[in-house]
């Protein structure tokens, strides 16, 4: 049993040391990408009131572009479906 135990541990030590090799480059490469490391785009975040309760807040952090793009997205939609109520049957 003990063999079994050793034979197993090895092999997760195995598989887990190539994973563990990549891992600073990885993270490396993420952290040039991350558009909110940048100065000229920095991060905000904004709170907002759970619907149905009066104490819960979420907390959610974008950087300004992403603020932007989400509103831009929000408005369009805000925009089709009222341009698609007025397509119903008559």
């Amino acid at each position: 049993m003990k063999k079994f135990a050793f034979l197993a541990l090895g092999v997760v030590f195995a598989a887990g040391t190539p994973a563990l090799a990549k891992g600073p480059a990885a993270s490396e490469r993420a952290a040039e990408k991350k558009p909110g490391m940048d100065q000229a785009d920095p991060i905000e975040c904004r709170k907002f009131q759970e619907i149905g309760s009066r104490l819960k807040i979420k907390r959610i952090c974008m950087s300004r572009s992403e603020w932007a793009a989400q509103a831009r997205e929000d408005r369009m939609n805000i925009e089709r479906s009222q341009v698609a109520r007025g397509l119903g049957p008559t």
